[in-house]
This record gives structure tokens, sequence and C-alpha cells, in this order.
């Protein structure tokens, strides 16, 4: 028992612990770097299999199609993609009742004059659009009344007038 254990643990790239060491000479950063590459490993194995198995899937469902068609079963084939075709609609009403659902949605946020025009346009059309025109509604300019423009001065402190000195600690250190 113990010998497949060692190989096993070989195989995998890995030597085995023993239990006697003290913890002083234990490379725990070591042994956490180990246990990284490992999950890695196998997480990267796990999703290989996994794409394998879908890509089998399909190619199964294909070949038998294929074999339908050639042994002329087009009666079963027709039932089966009704099957599907069934199973896919409730989906596809309630997509179209969102999609349009969304659609007015952003069109009652255009203005009145807009909607006809843009009624025919894509939903991310839409979408960016309205979104567009919010940011630039929900920003306007703030007017602040008896406020002035704020001219810097660009001169030396030294060749400041006592006005532009007031000015200017007025500005910078209130």
């Amino acid at each position: 028992m113990e010998t497949e254990v060692a190989t096993t643990d070989q195989e995998m790239g890995q030597t085995p612990q023993h239990e006697d060491q003290s913890d002083s000479n234990v490379d725990y950063k070591a042994l956490y770097l180990d246990e990284v590459s490992n999950s890695k490993k196998l997480r990267k194995r796990s999703q290989d299999a996994e794409t394998k198995v879908t890509e089998f899937t399909q190619a199964q469902e294909t070949n038998k199609v294929k074999q339908m068609k050639e042994q002329e079963q087009f009666q079963e084939l027709s039932e089966e993609l009704q099957k599907k075709l069934d199973s896919t609609l409730p989906y596809r009403e309630k997509w179209e009742a969102h999609e349009t659902a969304q659609r007015d949605k952003y069109l009652s946020k255009l203005p009145k004059a807009d909607r006809e025009k843009f009624a025919s346009e894509s939903l991310q059309v839409l979408e960016y659009m309205v979104d567009t025109l919010n940011d630039s509604a929900a920003h306007p300019t703030q007017h602040k009344p008896g406020a002035t423009r704020s001219s810097s001065i660009v001169k030396e402190y030294a060749d400041m007038t006592t006005e532009e000195r007031r000015v200017y600690h007025r500005k910078h250190f209130s």
C-alpha cells in the first residue's frame, strides 16, 4: 500500500513528507507554492475535460442528425427539432417582452420629437443615447449670482500691490 502511495506522489511530482521534521526546517512558502501549482494544474485538467465532454456531446448530436438524414428518417428528425423549438419558444417570448419594455422605457426618456425617428434603432443605441443625454442634463452649469470670475495673478509676491496681496491671501488662506 505504501509503494502505491509513493508511486502516485512521484507521478504527481511530489516527494513524500516525513512526520519527524521539526517546524523550523519546514519551508511553508515552498509547500504553499507547490499546492498552488498543483491546484492550477488540476483546475486546467478539469477545464480541459469539460471542454472535451461538451465537444463530444455536440459531435454526437451532429452525427445523429447526419445519420437520420442519411437513413431518411425525416419524420423523427422533424419531431426532435420541433421539441427543441417548443422548449425555446417561452424564452423567446420572454425576451421579446423584455426588449419591448426596455425599448419603451428608453424611448420615453427621449424628447417627443425624437421618439419616432429613433424607434427603429437597436436597444444598445437607445440605451447609449439616453445615457449620454442624461449625463449632459444631469450636470448643468452651476451659475452663482454675484460671483465673479477668478483670475489668477501671475506676479511675484514682492511685485504685488497691497490690494493684490489682500486678494491673494483671501484666496489662498481663507
